[in-house]
């Protein structure tokens, strides 16, 4: 139950402000809790009801899916989703529906799109699917719908030719000739299409050209263009342009042609230009001479039109064919060809030419010759043929009659049976017969000829024609002349006459002869209408008339011109309804006639009257027509020799009469058979309705009655509260020809779909007021009216939220009627169809049905995006459109989904770059891609950090990024920071830690730095402090550490310190930089002191390494020290004045210490009086009042004094000798005001310090025992190289300044340098060395390890009170290390100087210990290069590489300790 309800509420249907649904879903869970059988959910869904569909494709095809919940009550949303592509066939590929708990069916529709693209039969599937619901719901079956759209937009195709134009060929010469004609397949290309074809049209059949003339066409699917081929055949015809229609007689397979191109034309040129001789035989006279032979091209007979091509040239060849018989011509004897060569050539445009041949004349009478030119039909070059006649037959006449023979020839003789006539009317002059000489023609002759009548003897002929006689004169050489004849005019109509020519042979003269035909018969025709002209009388009245009696038309016909003979004049009658004067169009049973009529003129008669009478049941339509055609003359009673030209028809040959109104019968409909559209008031109780009804034909008064019929599938909803009356009738008075028919619409408030009623004309109350035919009946619809389908909107307004896979269900309700099926789309704004399933849509309700139910699931997407609202909006789908109520659209908010700020990353996981470490100005940077997927709204920042940050080596070390509105990528760059330490490779961490603005860290947030192994060190190995005496040589060596994988460069020069100066140093090298080639790891610097006998000082100076190139760096011990030691006794050489002198009890005196060569530095000598045998030291007060002290010599002092004053004790004593015991101290700086050290109690020895190995001692602090002495020792420390002897009963030596109560005072270590602390080498002496010097002071104020006696414990000897008195010696200690040295003088005296008391002995003074060295030459253990170190500095172990630890100093990458750090127990201490 628990996972039900987490499931339930997981798949919620979406808030909305108002409560309702959010209640029914609480409801519901509270039932479901309180089941206790509902633990655990069964159900399953499935499609209910029909499952495959079959629709045309139309707007208005909706497919209806019921989707069914069986098992459990269970919320689930389910989506129907097309299967495979979408393409565009439905108005969405998706649907959703919701079911609750409470709901076990829904509906679905999916609308059909209705678009302008063929396709054939297509069937689609939808798939039923599960969005999202509890545990335990599946699909079940039928869980598939198949959809069938079929063919649609023609699918088939439309076929026609792809162009209409004519096409225009030529004719081949050979062969035959094919022209492609190409069909194109518009609209769709399915399945397979057969198309007919046939070819019509030219003057001949087509099969005659063309071929073939008919045929099919076969079109696979898919293809859209097809090409077939008419094949042009060469027929040798003559023949002008041909025109031939190739026609798209039809086509099966589903296609359709297309109306204006379905036919081609197809125009053959002229072609075939005939080639002939124009006449096909000749008769030439032997004196003939030159005779010529035309030969015509494009003609086919003599003077014919022109036929076939002419705009080419051709050419054809001839022989010349004559026989061996006696009739034959003889070539070259007979007649002679005068062409040079026997082709004919015509240009274009020529038509004629002549082939020239010359008889021969000769004195032998011969009977007739002949000869025949034949035209080549192989021969014939361009588009031309032979056609008849080819050939020409050329006789010469019998011969010898040299003056000829005259006959009469009349140009009507060639056509047989056809007389020679002259029309009076219109010829003048008649030239038609003429008289030819045949034979020879020389010298003039001349014949005379008469005319006479051959029919009506007795009238002159000169009536008629002139002249009646006359003489025909031939000029020499002429072989033909006319007989010219004129014509009298005159108007009297007159019958055909013959006449009769002939020649009188008895008048020939010149030598010629008449032969036959000297003869020939002529006629004059008939003239001036002699037989009548005929047609409709103008001056009656032709009419139709009506009168009590009946109806009839009304003719009259003249006769003009002659009125000779009977004529018989046919005609024919016919009725015409209103309309186009169309013969075809005629009716009968409207004349009392029959339609052919033949009217009679007498001999004589000029005038005659026709009428024809009109039944009495015939119906005349206003405005129809009576037409009356002449169809024939004839003659009757008389037969002429030859056809007459009269009788005729003069003027119209037909004559039309309307039907008036006042003439026609009633014929009674209305003006119009449209529908007529009535819409039911609104504003008004009823509303009056006219329609308009026409009479044509106004005699006499008619009543029309008429009804009105309900008719279609409403009729029944027809009442008299719909409209009123039913029935009526209207009156026509004479005259009238229009009235009206009223009736009334009544208005209501109920929901009325399309009513049709029938308004019919049912019949008049006279007979002859027929109904007209058509317009007896009008059909009214009275329109839907109160919204009969519903007026349609959403059943709550919202506004509605969701996330993204929820679904949303919107309630559409019908108010108002609910008599139609009607269509409602509903669409979602902007871009619904991406943002949901199911969207957009058409819903389809049924008649009663009032409400749908629409589910909209919101896409998930994947695309980040802001709270986004889009608009429902319904609008009508439906014809004639819906009416949408005022909740026409709805707002559904989508809250923001995947990331619409972003999620920030780095580019890639595990992100990672190496850099080396920056040099000068060369910066080296790593740059990172920070992305900000998924959404990009808004601006966003990210914060980063390095890890560890600490170390300064790189920067920066902390951020944020900013990514602005639609920004995606963002660098996040660090450098490194050069710092010339030589580094191990170094890992830093980058880190995205913390976003603004909305967005969100990725997976991504780390990436890798690496900075390379750098800065190789170049440092000075061990030595790093030389002392050599003047004139030595200094080496050292610089290292470097590292890989030496790369050529390194480092430069040196040398400082200066103290008094040195650059004439103390002789370098042995002029190059002052050092080049480690790849591979080398050290180099050497040697530098010279230059040796002169100057008193000098220690003198340091300093060779310094910097600049370094490649990757290294000078790093460690940078430094190099020199330092030439004091020489030539540079500090000095003391000495006490020798001088002996007396001090009296409770006097003064002054001893001189005298201070010889240099006289560099603050030096202090320490004195001391001892007692005469040099051991014993005074004690303090003892004899004087000072037993001890020091002097102090400044910078170029030479001596000072020493001040004694003896103590008044009262008591007698002998002079007294005391010498001064070592134990005091000696301060100075002789280098640079640098403290000297100290010297601690105890004797110093004068014989050379002895080498001991370098060892770990442990010292121990001894507690005060009794009297000062003794005790035990704690803590421990280190001792250094050499060793330290001890004074008998002195005490143990301690480390650490000021800690054995000196009585100046502990001295104050000095900081190291770099904030380093100074490192130590002790090293034992090297072999061979020689011995070190007694120990002097410490550098950088630490003083050296020295050993002291311990002061007796009872205070030394002391002298006895009555002792006798004793010499007192006073001797210079020490001048303190490195700063002097104490000279003996002569007898030794120059050290110590013997104190006498009054009246004592004088005693020789002790012999001094030794002479005490000063620094500048005092011995050393380890040498001038061992046992140094350089000021603050640190050496690095030479064994160990770049980056290894340095003997006592620090690892890289650790801080260093501070100076002075130790572990410290008991007041010992040990250094790390």
């Amino acid at each position: 139950m628990q996972r039900y309800f987490r499931n339930l509420f997981r798949t919620e249907r979406p808030s909305k402000v108002s409560g309702m649904p959010l209640l029914l879903l609480l409801a519901g869970v509270i039932l479901l809790w309180s089941d206790p059988g509902s633990a655990s959910e069964q159900a399953e869904l499935m499609f209910l009801g029909q499952t495959q569909f079959v629709f045309n494709e139309s707007s208005d095809a909706v497919v209806r899916l019921v989707v069914k919940r069986e098992g459990d009550p269970v919320n689930v949303t389910v989506l129907v989703l097309l299967e495979g592509e979408d393409t565009g066939d439905f108005v969405s590929s998706t649907a959703a529906a919701f079911l609750l708990t409470s709901e076990s069916i829904k509906t679905i529709f999916i609308g059909v799109e209705d678009d302008n693209l063929p396709e054939a039969d297509e069937t689609f599937t939808f798939n039923l699917r599960i969005q999202s619901s509890s545990n335990g719901v599946i699909l079940g079956t039928p869980n598939k719908a198949t959809v069938t759209i079929l063919s649609n937009d023609n699918a088939f195709g439309i076929i026609a030719f792809n162009s209409t134009e004519e096409i225009t060929v030529d004719e081949p010469k050979n062969g035959s000739h094919l022209v492609p004609l190409t069909l194109v397949r518009e609209k769709g290309t399915y399945g397979t299409v057969t198309v007919h074809y046939e070819v019509s049209g030219g003057p001949n059949p087509a099969i005659e050209d063309l071929s073939p003339d008919r045929g099919n066409i076969t079109i696979p699917p898919g293809m859209a263009v097809v090409v077939f081929n008419i094949s042009i055949q060469n027929d040798q015809t003559p023949e002008d342009d041909e025109v031939f229609w190739v026609r798209l007689t039809g086509v099966a397979g589903g296609a359709l042609l297309r109306p204006n191109g379905s036919m081609v034309a197809l125009r053959v040129r002229r072609n075939d230009s005939p080639l002939r001789f124009s006449q096909a035989s000749l008769g030439v006279p032997e004196t003939a001479g030159v005779i010529t032979l035309t030969v015509t091209r494009g003609r086919l007979t003599e003077g014919g039109p022109l036929i076939g091509s002419d705009d080419t040239e051709v050419s054809v060849d001839y022989v010349v064919v004559s026989g061996h018989g006696a009739a034959s011509a003889t070539p070259a004897v007979d007649f002679t060809d005068l062409q040079a060569v026997r082709t004919l050539t015509f240009p274009p445009f020529v038509y004629e030419a002549q082939l020239q041949f010359n008889v021969s004349d000769d004195a032998v009478p011969e009977i007739a010759e002949s000869f025949s030119v034949v035209l080549r039909e192989d021969s014939v070059r361009g588009d031309a043929v032979l056609v008849a006649p080819a050939a020409a037959l050329v006789t010469i006449e019998p011969n010898d009659k040299p003056h000829g023979v005259l006959s009469l020839v009349a140009a009507a003789a060639a056509t047989p049976g056809r007389p020679v006539s002259i029309n009076e009317d219109v010829t003048q002059r008649f030239e038609g017969i003429s008289v030819v000489r045949n034979g020879g023609n020389h010298g003039e002759v001349s014949v005379n000829w008469t005319v006479s009548r051959n029919s009506t003897p007795g009238v002159p002929v000169s009536d008629d024609l002139t002249p009646a006689a006359g003489t025909l004169l031939f000029a020499a050489g002429q072989t033909s002349a006319v007989l010219v004849l004129d014509v009298v005019p005159d108007n009297l109509p007159e019958e055909a006459e013959a006449f009769l020519l002939r020649l009188l042979p008895d008048t020939v003269t010149g030598g010629a002869e008449v032969d036959e035909p000297m003869e020939v018969v002529f006629y004059l025709r008939d003239s001036d209408d002699v037989y009548g002209s005929f047609g409709f009388d103008p001056r009656e009245e032709q009419s139709i008339q009506s009168h009590l009696d009946g109806r009839f038309l009304s003719l009259s016909f003249l006769r003009q011109g002659g009125a000779l003979g009977a004529v018989a004049l046919g005609l024919t009658a016919l009725y015409l309804p209103a309309g186009p004067l169309d013969p075809s169009l005629a009716r009968d049973h409207v004349l009392n006639v029959s339609r052919s009529l033949s009217l009679r003129f007498s001999d004589g008669q000029q005038r005659a009257g026709l009428v024809l009478p009109i039944r009495n049941d015939a119906f005349l339509q206003n405005g129809a027509h009576f037409l009356i055609l002449l169809d024939s003359v004839e003659l009757v009673d008389i037969r002429t020799p030859i056809p007459s030209i009269s009788p005729r028809f003069g003027g119209a040959l037909n004559l039309t009469l309307t039907v008036t109104p006042d003439i026609a019968n009633g014929e009674i409909g209305f003006t119009s058979n449209v529908t007529l559209a009535v819409v039911e008031p609104e504003d008004a109780n009823a509303t009056t309705v006219s329609l308009p009804l026409r009479r044509d034909g106004t005699d006499g008064r008619a009543e029309v009655f008429w009804s009105l019929r309900p008719v279609g599938a409403g009729r029944g909803d027809i009442t008299a509260d719909d409209l009123r009356p039913f029935r009526g009738s209207v009156v026509f008075l004479s005259g009238q020809s229009d009235t009206f028919i009223n009736f009334t619409v009544m208005a209501d408030d109920v929901p009325e779909v399309n009513e049709t009623l029938l308004l019919s004309l049912d019949r008049s109350n006279v007979e002859n007021q027929i109904l007209k035919a058509g317009f007896t009946s009008r059909e009214i619809v009275i329109l839907e009216n109160d919204d009969p389908g519903g007026v349609f909107q959403f059943s709550d307004q919202g506004p509605w939220v969701i996330n993204e896979g929820e679904a949303v269900e919107l309630r559409v309700l019908r108010a108002a009627g609910q008599l139609l099926r009607q269509l409602v789309r509903y669409t979602v704004a902007p871009q619904g169809s991406e943002e949901f399933y199911g969207a957009p849509g058409i819903l389809e309700f049924n008649p009663g049905e009032r409400e749908v139910v629409v589910a909209l699931v919101a896409l998930q997407d994947g695309v980040p995006e802001l709270d986004e609202t889009f608009s429902v909006g319904l609008s009508s789908h439906s014809t004639p459109p819906s009416r949408i109520g005022h909740r026409r659209e709805v707002n559904i908010t989508v809250r923001s989904s995947d990331d619409p700020y972003g999620v920030i990353e780095f580019s890639q996981s595990g992100l990672a770059e190496a850099i080396n470490e920056s040099k000068g100005s060369e910066t080296h940077q790593a740059s990172y891609t920070v992305t900000r997927n998924r959404g990009r709204f808004g601006e966003v920042s990210v914060s980063w950090v390095l890890d560890p940050g600490h170390h300064g080596d790189i920067s920066p070390t902390q951020g944020v990024l900013v990514f602005l509105e639609g920004e995606f990528l963002q660098n996040l760059t660090v450098s490194s920071i050069p710092d010339e330490i030589p580094e191990e490779v170094e890992h830093f961490t980058l880190t995205l830690t913390n976003v603004t603005g909305g967005a969100r860290l990725g997976s991504a947030l780390n990436a890798s730095l690496q900075v390379n192994k750098n800065d190789d060190p170049i440092y000075f190995a061990d030595p790093v402090v030389v002392r050599v005496e003047e004139g030595g040589v200094a080496n050292f060596t610089v290292v470097r550490g590292g890989r030496a994988d790369f050529v390194a460069t480092v430069m040196y020069r040398v400082e200066y310190g103290g008094d040195a100066s650059p004439t103390d140093l002789a370098p042995l090298g002029n190059d002052t930089t050092l080049v480690y080639q790849v591979g080398e790891w050290e180099k050497n610097v040697s530098v010279a002191t230059e040796d002169d006998d100057l008193p000098e000082t220690d003198e340091p100076f300093h060779i310094l390494l910097f600049n370094a190139t490649g990757d290294a760096v000078v790093y460690g011990v940078h430094t190099a020290t020199v330092v030439i030691e004091a020489n030539d006794d540079a500090n000095g050489i003391f000495s006490l004045d020798p001088t002996e002198k007396a001090v009296e009890e409770g006097a003064t005196n002054d001893f001189y210490v005298r201070r010889a060569r240099g006289h560099f530095g603050e030096v202090s000598v320490f004195w001391r009086l001892y007692a005469n045998d040099s051991l014993t030291a005074l004690e303090e007060g003892q004899e004087f009042s000072n037993t001890s002290g020091s002097v102090a010599f400044s910078t170029g002092e030479g001596s000072r004094p020493v001040v004694l004053e003896a103590i008044p004790d009262r008591l007698p004593e002998f002079n007294e000798y005391y010498v001064p015991p070592t134990g005091q101290r000696l301060r100075g700086a002789p280098r640079g005001g640098r403290p000297a050290g100290r010297r601690c109690p105890g004797r110093l020895s004068a014989r050379p310090l002895q080498r001991r190995p370098l060892r770990r001692l442990r010292h121990r602090r001894r507690q005060p025992g009794p009297g000062g002495g003794g005790g035990r020792a704690v803590g421990r420390g280190h001792v250094g190289r050499g060793v330290v002897q001890r004074a008998p009963g002195a005490g143990r030596l301690r480390r650490g300044a000021g800690r054995l109560g000196d009585p100046l005072g502990p001295l104050p270590p000095r900081p190291p340098p770099h904030g380093r602390p100074p490192a130590r080498r002790l090293l034992p002496r090297r072999r061979g060395a020689p011995p070190r010097r007694p120990a002097a002071p410490l550098r950088h104020g630490r003083p050296r390890l020295l050993r002291r006696a311990r002061r007796p414990r009872d205070g030394g000897p002391r002298r006895r009170a009555g002792a006798p008195r004793q010499l007192h010696l006073l001797r210079l200690d020490g001048a303190g290390a490195g700063h002097g040295r104490l000279r003996g003088v002569q007898g030794r005296a120059g050290r110590a100087a013997v104190l006498r008391g009054e009246g004592a002995d004088q005693p020789e003074p002790r012999q001094p210990d030794a002479l005490l060295h000063g620094p500048g030459r005092q011995p050393h253990a380890g040498g001038p290069r061992h046992g140094r170190e350089p000021e603050g500095g640190r050496r690095l172990d030479p064994r160990a590489g770049h980056g290894g630890r340095r003997r006592g100093g620090v690892l890289p990458g650790r801080e260093p300790r501070p100076w002075g750090a130790a572990e410290h127990q008991g007041g010992g201490h040990r250094r790390r």
